[in-house]
């Protein structure tokens, strides 16, 4: 018998069953595991950037400063408050150019919402402006009516911000309600103030200093009603008629409490003075005039108002302490 033959082999002969499902589960595999692989980069990469962003705003936190550490900067003064020809007073203002037939008309305590308009309203009817030392946190209750007070031309000042006796504070604490009284009040109509009165007329060398340096003329004032003890229509007019006086600074309130009587007393005051041939002024207006000639003759030259000094204001002081202890 021959040699039996042997069948050829068979070329890209297709997979078996078993073979089949070998390769597919490589497949599958190879699939899962790039996906895997992808997933993992892309999850890395997204934490990696959270984390990133997440330590810079805890770091931008460390270093957020709270506002009420912030130093507060030196005022800028503007000239929209402020008249470049106005230096700031090294001295207290008791009073203008005692040669010029003018009158500052100020009030205290404000502002108050009943009363303040009120006394707004009685400024309008006559024509004239007055200046307004407003508290600090009463400017920052009800910066609407101070507003209104600028708005119609009148001067707004700074009369601390909850009306301590300025001589029992540390320097720093006399630095913050004169800064803070000053912040609100440039909330509230777009200017700082600078003037400054201190409550009760209490000063020393500090505070002078301190509102000097942070641009405020202190302004304390010629006379006074003590309208704020309420003693009847007739006594606050006669009182404040009896201060007239060329340059006078005439001391009213518009607030800290029953103020009924000042206004009812103020159409009188203003009418009488009026009559009187005074004119009304703000503050500032005092300032910029005591730079204005005092006298004129053939035999004498210009002369001017000289700085009050503190040793000067000692027995003003004194009796304000003793009156409003």
């Amino acid at each position: 018998m021959g040699t039996p033959s042997v069948p050829a082999e068979i070329v890209n002969r297709r997979p078996s069953s078993t073979g089949r499902k070998r390769f597919m589960l490589i497949i599958v595999l190879s699939t899962i595991l790039i996906f895997l692989a992808t997933l993992t980069l892309s999850t890395s990469a997204f934490w990696e950037k959270s984390s990133s962003h997440m330590t810079t705003n805890k770091a931008k936190t460390r270093h957020t400063v709270v506002p009420a550490q912030i130093p507060t900067p030196k005022p800028t003064l503007s000239p929209t408050n402020r008249s470049v020809h106005a230096p700031v007073l090294g001295y207290p203002l008791l009073n203008g150019n005692t040669h010029m037939r003018e009158i500052a008309l100020t009030f205290d305590d404000g502002p108050n919402p009943y009363y303040t308009p009120q006394v707004l309203t009685i400024l309008r009817n006559y024509g004239i402006k007055a200046t307004f030392f407003d508290i600090g946190y009463l400017v920052a209750d009800y910066p609407y009516v101070v507003r209104q007070e600028y708005n119609e031309g009148n001067l707004v000042a700074n009369h601390s911000w909850s009306h301590p006796k300025m001589t029992l504070l540390s320097a720093q604490a006399i630095v913050s309600q004169l800064t803070s009284t000053s912040t609100a009040i440039q909330d509230a109509i777009g200017v700082r103030p600078t003037f400054f009165r201190p409550p009760y007329g209490a000063i020393n060398s500090t505070v002078l200093a301190k509102a000097r340096y942070l641009g405020f003329t202190t302004v304390l004032w010629d006379g006074t009603a003590e309208d704020w003890s309420l003693p009847g229509v007739r006594l606050i007019v006669t009182k404040t008629l009896s201060y007239a006086r060329n340059g006078a600074i005439l001391l009213l309130h518009d607030g800290g409490g029953n103020r009924a009587e000042t206004v009812a007393a103020l159409p009188i005051i203003i009418a009488s003075l009026k009559s009187r041939g005074f004119q009304f002024v703000t503050i500032q207006q005092l300032v910029d005039d005591l730079a204005m000639p005092l006298a004129r003759n053939a035999n004498s030259t210009i002369q001017y108002n000289a700085p009050i000094s503190l040793t000067a204001t000692a027995g003003f002081i004194a009796w304000r302490r003793k009156t409003f202890s």
